[in-house]
């Protein structure tokens, strides 16, 4: 089951933002990584081997998340101030703590 899908189900207001056509900000990008438990949780899983290699932290890896949207793992949902990123098992296992 895809992201959209699960949160429709639940009844839920959805805001979405294709992050390929519109990037997060730096800026946005902090304010997630403040919720997230660092900037590192931020990076897709198939582009972290590429940040790694690029011994990218901090500001550097922001600057690099913000320049494609692609990099930032996804999708991104908050629920009551609570970051959920990506839609794994886990992920969605949280989810449905959170939601009724």
């Amino acid at each position: 089951m895809k992201a959209r899908e699960f949160l429709v189900r639940k009844k839920l207001q959805v805001e979405e933002r294709n992050l390929i056509k519109q990037p997060l900000t730096a800026a946005e990008l902090r304010a997630l990584a403040k919720k997230a438990g660092g900037v590192d949780q931020l990076v897709a899983p198939k582009r972290r081997a590429e940040a790694d290699g690029l011994s990218l932290s901090g500001e550097k890896l922001i600057a690099w998340l913000a320049e494609d949207g692609a990099r930032v793992r996804r999708p991104i949902i908050e629920v009551e101030g609570e970051l959920t990123l990506g839609f794994a098992a886990d992920a969605q296992e949280k989810l449905g703590k959170l939601l009724p």
